[in-house]
């Protein structure tokens, strides 16, 4: 089963990790933080759903929100109510509100109904996605897009490194450091592309591949690191 480690592994590879120098080296930390950005941005465009019932009690219209709701990135979605019925009937988005939202306050309040005894209220709501050093939340069918998306943070904050620490002159190394930062940029923006066609963000960019020899050295004959190819 994948974990932290297992997307952190991946933008390694994606990036070349083993053959960079150690000016431009992300730290061990930064690597991470690569995952939780990717992870951070998939929650929105593919969240965990999950459900909440509420038994009434003919006197409650505020209840606790669930005890894994995020103050900061989970969405009420919708409320069913009465729960049960054959078809299921939902409430109107005018006749429930979070309450106090983002505070300790924070409640799920029916406006307009108060559930009686022997009925249910069911609540549905997202939760961001996770990973730590033993599991992850991710399905096993998106764990690459996850890693093409952390190696596009990768890449965005190498480029900017590279064109950062890149001399005032046009030596040699300037002329390859911004070479570099370019290239960086080009190659975060195709896994960005990558990661957008796998959630179908992306109009007729299914089925698009990338070709790392090109996409490391096109124009060149050599990689971003001036090492070999590393592992696909």
């Amino acid at each position: 089963m994948a974990n932290l480690q297992t997307f952190i592994d991946d933008v390694k590879v994606l990036l070349q990790a083993d053959s960079l120098s150690a000016e431009f080296s992300p730290a061990e930390a930064e690597w991470a933080g690569f995952v939780f950005a990717a992870l951070a941005r998939y929650s929105q465009d593919r969240p965990r759903r999950a459900w909440q019932d509420y038994a009434g009690d003919g006197a409650a219209y505020d209840f606790a929100l669930p005890a894994d709701w995020d103050r900061a990135l989970s969405v009420a979605e919708g409320v069913e109510y009465p729960r049960g019925q054959r078809e299921a009937a939902y409430l109107q988005r005018r006749d429930w509100t979070i309450y106090a939202p983002g505070t300790s306050a924070e409640k799920l309040r029916l406006l307009h109904h108060t559930p009686g005894g022997g009925e249910t209220a069911r609540l549905f709501y997202t939760l961001p996605h996770m990973a730590d050093q033993n599991t992850t939340t991710v399905p096993a069918s998106d764990e690459k897009a996850v890693g093409w998306l952390g190696a596009a943070e990768g890449c965005h904050v190498l480029a900017r490194r590279f064109a950062q620490t890149s001399a005032p002159t046009l030596s040699a190394d300037a002329v390859d450091h911004l070479s570099k930062a370019a290239e960086y940029t080009r190659l975060g923006k195709e896994l960005e592309r990558k990661y957008q066609a796998h959630v179908g963000q992306a109009s007729g960019a299914s089925g698009a591949t990338l070709d790392w020899d090109e996409s490391l050295s096109q124009g060149r004959g050599d990689y971003l690191t001036h090492g070999g190819p590393g592992e696909r």
